[in-house]
């Protein structure tokens, strides 16, 4: 067994040295460029070579050539080190036998060996927490794998392309929509929603999709639908939907989607009073044949429901990872296809309540953000509306009122909000408050879902009819053609 800390000094070395034999400013500052992309003054091992990159990084900076009495004179102003120990360091660089050409390939050996340092110390970090009585198991998971989050992070390039192959590659995707001859764009999911998926052109992959509304609106209903429908699409093949939720059990989840499908209210089903049967078997309408033909239609479907209470950020992304490993296993085609999240303010930050709500909440969106990129999937993630709404006549939602940040609205592709008319009363109450007055809520309620941001399209308002007694959104125009 190895027990040597990984190290690369002659890779630093090497990495450093090589800038004496650029043949000039420019070309130092374009290895400089292309070293950034691989590594940092942190990942250096040994505290005088890090210091001579450091000293580096500034010289250029100020547009000065990298040369040796240059770089003594910055490392020895950078107090790190004095003025022989600058000079020993930098004779020690010039002797190494670098070529400006494997720049790159020395970073990269640098950074291999930190990860591999990093790894060895959060293991001996976290073998020392599990020691103590006191430290709690699900909050040093949830440390772990945010550290090991942070480790793959660092560093990482994006990549260019040329217009010629983005070109290419979108003349091939709108010549596929062709050919399909539907209203999404290619590789997206739909909503099962026709007026929605022809305004947002579907759920698209790497698409942040907020879903707006005040408590009680019936967000968590509509989510469950589109969940429902859009596992029941020929475009999820053998994709999976994942749907998280922070104040449900799954239990409650599955009662709302089995009302909304079978057409049962679900005071019935809570209870399982009055339900209706035919003992014959002649009669296809009561509630048990409803139930039972419900079972046969959901059960196929590839859904996957989590009562995530209490999750953090890194929690959510590294079951979400084991999970589209798992299914792939199974299935290569398969994976995960379409993330839910309900709601983005419950989702808990991985470092506990200490940097201010605002904060917190910018940073769970831009981490949502880049799980739709990581995965290559769209993610919906339900928001609450600030109390703002209530304070003015005019209770239609607009962008300023996402609650917590306006973090929301910048990350977003889309943001869509559920307004209903209704939900307030004559005096203006708000559905759930004392004084609200239950008799002017019908169980049909007409329902605008305001796309207020789209990237992909026009801002418009779709109607649709929220069916309270059994959870259901149907098209509004659909419903009424049928009735």
């Amino acid at each position: 067994m190895n027990n040597q800390i990984p190290q690369s000094t002659e890779f630093e070395k090497s990495l450093l040295g090589a800038f004496f034999y650029a043949s000039s400013f420019a070309d130092q500052q374009d290895m400089y460029d292309r070293v950034l992309m691989h590594v940092a003054d942190v990942d250096f091992y040994n505290p005088q070579n890090k210091a001579a990159f450091v000293a580096i990084g500034e010289l250029l900076e100020q547009t000065v050539e990298v040369e040796p009495q240059a770089l003594i004179n910055q490392i020895e102003k950078d107090g790190v080190l004095n003025a022989q120990q600058a000079t020993t360091l930098v004779a020690d660089l010039q002797t190494t036998t670098a070529t400006t050409s494997n720049v790159e390939a020395y970073a990269k050996e640098i950074r291999t060996t930190a990860i591999s340092r990093n790894l060895i110390d959060l293991m001996n970090r976290t073998n020392q927490a599990a020691h103590d009585p006191a430290s709690v198991p699900d909050d040093l998971i949830a440390q772990v794998r945010s550290t090991l989050d942070n480790i793959e992070d660092t560093h990482e390039a994006s990549e260019f392309k040329s217009v010629k192959n983005a070109l290419s590659e979108l003349i091939n995707e709108i010549s596929e929509a062709s050919q399909n001859n539907s209203e999404l764009k290619a590789g997206a999911i739909p909503t099962g929603y026709p007026k929605l998926d022809r305004l947002i052109k579907g759920l698209q992959p790497n698409n942040l999709i907020i879903l707006a509304a005040r408590p009680a609106v019936g967000k968590t209903a509509f989510a469950l639908n589109m969940a429902k429908r859009a596992a029941q699409s020929k475009e999820i093949g053998h994709k999976t939907v994942v749907v998280f939720n922070m104040e449900m059990n799954v239990s409650s989840m599955m009662l709302r989607m089995l009302a909304s499908e079978s057409n049962v209210p679900m005071n019935k089903l809570q209870t399982g009073n009055d339900l209706t049967t035919d003992p014959t078997g002649k009669d296809l309408n009561t509630d048990w044949t409803r139930i039972h033909a419900t079972n046969n239609n959901l059960s196929h479907l590839r859904i996957q429901l989590n009562a995530a209470s209490g999750i953090t950020m890194s929690s959510l992304r590294a079951q979400l990872r084991t999970l589209d490993t798992q299914l792939k296993r199974d299935d290569p085609q398969g994976g995960v296809g379409l993330v839910i999240i309900d709601y983005l303010q419950l989702i808990e930050p991985d470092e506990g309540r200490t940097d201010g709500r605002q904060n917190e909440i910018s940073k769970i969106s831009r981490q949502l953000k880049k799980l739709t990129t990581e995965m290559n999937i769209p993610v919906v993630a339900l928001s609450q509306l600030s109390r703002g709404v209530e304070s003015r006549d005019e209770k239609r939602p607009k962008l300023s009122d996402l609650r917590d940040s306006g973090a929301i609205e910048q990350d977003a592709d889309i943001v869509m909000f559920l307004y209903r008319k209704d939900y307030y009363d004559a005096n203006g109450n708000r559905e759930g408050d004392e004084g609200y007055d239950q008799q002017a809520t019908p169980d049909d309620s007409k329902v605008d879902l305001i796309v207020a941001k789209n990237r992909q399209g026009a801002n418009e308002t779709v109607q649709l009819l929220f069916r309270r007694s059994v959870q259901s959104y149907d098209n509004f125009d659909y419903h009424h053609e049928n009735n």
